[in-house]
Parts: C-alpha cells; sequence; structure tokens
C-alpha cells in the first residue's frame, strides 16, 4: 500500500475531515434532502466525534489506520464548527489549539440546495461525493467516496458529527 498517511499528514486529514461536510456534493439521482436538515444544523455547535475510512490508510510505519478519529490529537477532538442561518459558518480550534499560531476562529459561507447538495468551504485534500444524513436529535453523518490528494486510492470515509 502506498505510504500517504505520514506523522505530520494527521493534521491535514484532521483538517479535511472537519470541513469535508461544508464541501458536501450529492448525486442527481439521490432523494432531495428533509427541508429540516438546514435548520437541524443551524444554532448547534458540531464536534467531530468519529472518523472512519475503508480500505484504512497507511500510517507510514507499516499499520493500516480504519480509524482515523482514534489517531487524532486531543487538541483537534475539541474543534467545533457553527453553521448560521445567514449562510455562514464558523470552524473554532476549540479550547486548545494545536499551534498557536493559527486563528482561532475561521469563517466560511454555506448553502443547502433544495436537492440536498451541501455547498461550502472545502478543502483540496479529499475529493469526491459526499451524502449528509441525519442520525438522531443531535448527531448527524457525512459519507463521502473518493480520494485523498496524492493518493489514487478509492476510499469510503464516515464522519460523525455530535452537537455539543
Amino acid at each position: 500500500m502506498k505510504k500517504w498517511f505520514p506523522k505530520t499528514g494527521m493534521v491535514l486529514c484532521a483538517i479535511a475531515g472537519m470541513l469535508l461536510f461544508a464541501h458536501c456534493k450529492k448525486d442527481k439521482q439521490d432523494n432531495p434532502k428533509d427541508p429540516s436538515f438546514k435548520e437541524f444544523l443551524i444554532g448547534k455547535k458540531w464536534q467531530l466525534s468519529a472518523y472512519t475510512a475503508n480500505p484504512g490508510m497507511d500510517d507510514g510505519e507499516g499499520h493500516v489506520i480504519t480509524d482515523i478519529y482514534a489517531v487524532f490529537p486531543a487538541c483537534m477532538k475539541d474543534d467545533f464548527t457553527e453553521y448560521f442561518a445567514d449562510g455562514t459558518g464558523a470552524e473554532d480550534e476549540g479550547a486548545t489549539k494545536c499551534a498557536a499560531g493559527n486563528p482561532q476562529r475561521r469563517t466560511f459561507n454555506w448553502n443547502l440546495k433544495a436537492d440536498g447538495t451541501l455547498e461550502g468551504r472545502g478543502d483540496d485534500d479529499f475529493t469526491g461525493t459526499y451524502r449528509a444524513e441525519k442520525i438522531s436529535n443531535t448527531s448527524y453523518k457525512v459519507t463521502g467516496t473518493g480520494h485523498f490528494k496524492d493518493d489514487p486510492a478509492q476510499r469510503t470515509i464516515v464522519l460523525t458529527f455530535k452537537a455539543i
């Protein structure tokens, strides 16, 4: 398996995970999302609680990692995202920043189309098709199929977010 996931790449992977939802695109054949999904996202702080990849990724030391969230440093696990009704959003570093030079908050624009496509700030490290769905009144997940930058392997990733 191609070495893709060196230790320094974990930070980029985490950022990609947090940003994926805001860069969702949906296949035209899919059924439209419930219009209340937009309201569901607004007014909550969303924190990543799980992140898996199938097939897994090489950690650079000969191990295949499928539970990406398990290898995130604690400073990344307290980050959260907020979506606002005016079509803006914010990503926050949480109480513990991984790098002192990082801004505490970054803003972005987002839009949920009638066909269920969610557009907004994205990340160039993962290219694919994403589907977001509500799991409960306090959680949702994003399932993506695509590939990471510089790695042609097709993967399915699942990110789960919880309201905090």
